[in-house]
């Protein structure tokens, strides 16, 4: 979900030597580790299929399934003229350098949509559309551009939001979020968005909802994979230009911020979108903070079938977290070096990625329960998430 990403398995690691075991570990140390790991949804290269996102480059809640019956061709025309208005471009401006170091004028370094989302001027789009700009705009449907503030940006989520002057957007009606979890898949899903830049602004595509729930790897500089962002999955044309646009349903409602899509010869229409119940508290929050703050536990982890067998200890499993290296916060509590954590809350872990997807639920300060393994003895203990240092 970044740049014109690419999109495949990684290929699996070789379970070499201690040294190699040892590296693997450094890179786990991501959770509760002093080291700040700089997350960018990049997927790694593959000869097999291609991801691209949705960014034009210019060269540089819960709930029951719903049945839903409408009459689809008036049903998809009253949808797009609810949402249409407030689907917006998004312009990244960038200072270029010559040699001498001496900045130039800005020039448009991407474009990509944005949604306006309430009456206070805020715009929901992908991080990687606003990432490195030096200025960002925003253009509106009848082609006006205004300056955009980033309130906040999440490169693990592929989320940001962006301020403009609430008078500029004041005749437009904000999108209504609908409910990712009821989607029923099969059902009409409408991309909004400005595909090759401003020349196709607002172009509507129509197809349905895939697939809900995938999972999209996401991986860190060093090309490891470090979490897993559940998207949906549609048929509707998305193309570069469409990052950060609407998927909407046939009631109008906002159900998803496009994002990628899989580019590679002989696949078509394999398109995904962030769900906006997974989007939104990500938006509340970098609306208050300007920034995601996620807790640690206090422990360079790495998946125990990566560890060989003479570093084991005597633990009579065969899966879960191998405790590297303790820090502060989890020595509190009473974990150690060389411990296996099996559970969290009940919920069984078996490597960094899982540990991730539970602990990014929850927020510093917040209570866990830990099960874990010293040799052959099982222990539980509870302990407090902290913030990351």
């Amino acid at each position: 979900m970044g740049y014109y990403d690419d999109f495949d398995t990684k290929p699996k690691k070789n379970k070499g030597n201690l040294g190699t075991w040892i590296a693997v570990s450094l890179v786990s140390a991501l959770i509760g580790s002093a080291t700040t790991v700089v997350l960018v949804p990049t997927m790694i290269k593959s000869n097999v299929i291609e991801t691209k996102s949705a960014f034009a480059d210019n060269g540089t809640t819960s709930g029951s399934k719903e049945t839903v019956n409408v009459n689809i061709q008036t049903g998809v025309v009253e949808a797009v003229n609810k949402v249409k208005p407030a689907v917006v471009g998004v312009l990244n401006l960038q200072k270029s350098r010559d040699f001498f170091g001496r900045s130039s004028d800005e020039q448009m370094a991407g474009t990509g949509s944005g949604i306006l989302f309430d009456d206070k001027g805020h715009i929901i789009t992908n991080n990687h559309v606003v990432e490195g700009a030096d200025t960002v705009e925003v253009s509106l449907q009848d082609g006006k551009r205004i300056k955009a503030k980033v309130l906040g940006a999440d490169a693990m989520t592929d989320l940001a939001v962006l301020e403009v002057d609430p008078n500029d957007v004041k005749n437009i009606t904000p999108a209504k979020f609908g409910n990712s979890e009821s989607l029923n898949i099969g059902e009409p899903a409408i991309a909004i968005g400005n595909p090759l830049g401003l020349k196709f602004a607002q172009s509507v595509t129509v197809g349905v909802i895939s697939a809900t729930k995938r999972e999209m790897p996401i991986y860190d500089e060093a090309g490891n994979e470090v979490f897993s962002q559940n998207v949906l999955q549609t048929d509707a044309a998305i193309n570069p230009g469409n990052s950060g646009g609407a998927l909407v349903n046939i009631k109008g409602e906002l159900i998803g911020i496009n994002s990628a899509k899989i580019s590679s010869t002989g696949v078509e229409g394999i398109g995904f979108a962030i769900p906006i119940n997974e989007a939104d508290p990500i938006l509340q929050q970098l609306m208050e903070k300007g920034e995601i703050v996620r807790p640690v536990m206090g422990i360079s982890p790495v998946a125990l079938t990566e560890v060989p067998e003479g570093y084991r200890g005597e633990v009579p499993v065969e899966s879960g977290l191998y405790v590297y290296e303790a820090h502060e916060n989890a020595k509190k509590a009473g974990i150690e070096a060389g411990d296996v954590i099996v559970k969290i809350d009940g919920e069984a872990v078996e490597d960094p990625i899982q540990l991730r997807k539970i602990l990014y639920k929850k927020k510093p300060g917040d209570k866990i329960k830990v099960e874990f393994y010293r040799d052959k003895e099982l222990k539980t203990v509870e302990m407090t998430l902290a913030k990351p240092e």
